[in-house]
């Protein structure tokens, strides 16, 4: 849906409304208007799950959206993930506010909808990742219809009891059990909408509650005053009250809808509100737009009056590090772009047409600067100049697009990025040009040549030698597009090694690759002993029945693809066997290319089948060596000298928690201890 900020009469908006494109950074979504915000912290990051204002002449809305950040001033477009559709007995066009809060390693989503039965009504969805996709967790309405039932607020106290409120023109509360979807007990009023302000101020509870607990004190955010609505709140030494109204904290102000809703959170030591406006060009009391601004708490706890900016967060958690790999959907602003999901792939920019920009905020380029700028990117052809600090800024460098019928990665030399700026991304052309799925940066100073894995204890740094044995997670050194492919940013087993590939381990603590997806690949730096065929066994698992892989050496294929056997699941792993075709001597590059997805893979072994020492030894018979101990999750935790497995066993219980331990001895042999 591109709706905004065209070169027409919606452009020329865009100039009234920000006069300073470059110093405005509010709403921070431009690409939908995205109504009732709700923020959620988890781990290091900031999700803000909001409605998706359609306009018309009431609130239609027929999806949530999320999007996140980790540094309050660029945000990550991640894409529709609910809706009515998935929902029982729920309404088009009528998916009103709602929470997303985490607990027992699931996300629970509570989201407003119109009941089919008449009136309104919470659903519950639950995931297993913030971004969903979201799945009802069961095929009921948690609680109404009744028409009262709108904007749910959910927490967790620190006794471990969630409590869910929501309402308009009453605020209804109730406890929830521990599974997060069944209401224990009976549904409360609370006494906050018959609350007035000492000085006869009408402070009477309207709707879209908001509960946050700091200290001892619970705060309830809400709108209020009736409309046109006012950001208030109350607070209480208890969950359940009674509630003691203290104010205003954002009252109507120019750019406002007839509605409000907020939500405030503390991240990283500070404090921001999340609310809605109708600034975005084409905006109003049906296309609003979330907003977000730094505050800081009174002596007291109280919370200051708040003055809404166009500028939003100015001094980022973080700069932004340009040498790792940004989803093209992480701005601070943009102009004309959309974006799209394809579930279990992620989200990709397009529609991008003639002067087009995406804005990041705070890009550090280092001491050394940049060298070299990398586009994921598909379709026809077009330019991105590549722009410092502003939309007509200093160009370090113009990336012509060349016609793609998949994502591929080309790239353009750039120079006189140094230090920290704001970068922009304009894109010239025509209309609909092409897709971009990511980007970054690379700087011949930090650039790693491809070579063999030195291995996390630096040892080795030399070719595999064929016959011989590869362990697959040892892939050479030299990074993304050099050394491996992975599809999918972000390292979904994170083990051994810190980069794009999925590694797994076992309770061994043998490592091998996993969430395999077709197209991935890894290579090797092998030395071939003898130019020959040679046979080779690999150890591997797959609870699909399409997995498979293949071998390259060079560019050559030196194996057919090789099909994999369901194992049964991924923890159940058997050995296969090949042989290659005849293959020259000398040192080389080895592919492993995945061409069927969801295959685990442990080593590929060459040469005729040996007794190999590498899993199962002796440890009474080998002699005073350095043993690495490992958790069963395969984190390392030191080194062990000892002339015996009962000596190596005897300081592990000194220096240990009780457990079980991983021990690796001078031959990489594995052995459990107790």
């Amino acid at each position: 849906m591109k709706q905004i900020f065209r070169t027409t009469l919606l452009g020329y908006l865009a100039v009234l409304l920000f006069p300073s494109l470059g110093l405005a950074d509010n709403p921070i979504a431009q690409a939908y208007y995205t109504p009732d915000p709700a923020p959620m912290v988890w781990n290091d990051t900031v999700f803000v799950y909001t409605g998706n204002d359609e306009g018309g002449s009431f609130f239609t809305m027929n999806n949530w959206r999320v999007y996140s950040s980790t540094d309050m001033v660029n945000w990550t477009d991640r894409g529709f993930v609910f809706g009515h559709e998935s929902i029982t007995n729920a309404k088009p066009a009528g998916d009103w506010a709602a929470e997303c809060i985490y607990r027992n390693g699931k996300f629970y989503y509570y989201v407003t909808v119109e009941s089919t039965k008449g009136g309104r009504a919470v659903a519950v969805g639950v995931a297993d990742k913030p971004d969903g996709p979201f799945k009802e967790a069961y095929n009921r309405h948690m609680a109404g219809p009744n028409w009262d039932y709108i904007d749910p607020t959910v927490f967790v106290d620190d006794d471990d009891q969630a409590y869910i409120y929501w309402g308009n023109p009453k605020l209804y509360y109730a406890k929830l059990k521990e599974d997060m979807i069944t209401i224990d007990g009976q549904i409360n009023v609370t006494d906050m909408s018959r609350g007035f302000a000492p000085n006869g101020e009408s402070s009477k509870y309207t709707e879209g509650p908001w509960i946050h607990k700091r200290g001892n004190k619970y705060y309830m955010i809400y709108a209020s005053h009736g409309i046109p609505e006012k950001i208030s709140y109350s607070w209480s030494d208890s969950p359940t009250g009674p509630w003691e109204w203290k104010g205003v904290i954002l009252d109507q102000h120019s750019g406002f809808a007839f509605t409000s809703h907020a939500g405030i959170i503390e991240f990283k030591g500070r404090a921001f509100i999340f609310y809605h406006t109708a600034k975005l060009p084409g905006g109003g009391g049906y296309n609003r737009s979330t907003q977000v601004d730094e505050f800081t708490f009174n002596p007291d706890g109280t919370i200051p009056l708040v003055k809404p900016t166009d500028l939003g967060v100015v001094k980022p958690i973080h700069n932004l590090d340009p040498f790792k790999v940004v989803q093209a959907e992480t701005k601070a602003f943009s102009r004309g772009i959309g974006t799209y999901r394809v579930e279990g792939k992620g989200v990709y920019v397009n529609k991008l047409d003639n002067n087009d920009y995406i804005k990041v905020r705070s890009v550090d380029f280092g001491d050394d600067g940049a060298d070299k700028f990398y586009a994921a990117v598909k379709g026809g052809s077009g330019t991105i100049e590549i722009r410092l600090d502003k939309q007509d800024g200093e160009m370090i460098g113009q990336l012509n697009v060349t016609s793609a019928n998949d994502f591929v990665e080309q790239s353009v030399d750039v120079s006189g990025a140094v230090g920290v700026h704001d970068l922009f991304f304009v894109f010239k052309g025509g209309t609909s040009m092409f897709e971009f799925d990511y980007w970054y940066f690379e700087t011949a100073a930090a650039a790693i040549p491809q070579g063999p894995f030195c291995g996390v204890d630096k040892t080795g740094c030399v070719a595999t030698p064929i016959p011989g044995k590869i362990e697959v997670e040892n892939y050479d050194v030299g990074g993304s597009n050099k050394a491996y492919y992975d599809v999918s940013i972000e390292n979904e087993g994170a083990k051994y090694r810190e980069d794009r590939v999925d590694i797994v381990a076992d309770e061994l603590g043998n490592y091998m690759i996993g969430y395999t997806e077709a197209g991935e690949w890894l290579e090797y730096t092998v030395n071939v002993e003898e130019a020959k065929a040679y046979p080779f066994r690999a150890r591997v698992s797959s609870g699909s029945e399409s997995s498979s892989f293949q071998l390259f050496l060079g560019d050559k294929a030196i194996t057919d693809t090789i099909k994999i056997e369901t194992t049964g699941d991924w923890d159940t792993y058997a050995e296969i066997e090949g042989t290659t075709s005849a293959i020259s001597s000398g040192e080389q590059v080895l592919k492993l290319l995945i061409t069927g997805s969801y295959v685990n893979i442990d080593w590929i072994e060459f040469g005729e089948k040996t007794n190999s020492i590498s899993k199962t030894f002796d440890l009474e018979k080998q002699g005073l060596q350095t043993y690495k101990v490992f958790s069963l999750q395969g984190q390392y935790l030191g080194d062990i000298q000892s002339n015996s497995i009962q000596g190596c066993k005897r300081e592990i219980h000194e220096r240990f928690p009780v457990g079980k331990y991983v021990i690796r001895d001078s031959h990489h042999a594995y052995r459990v201890i107790k």
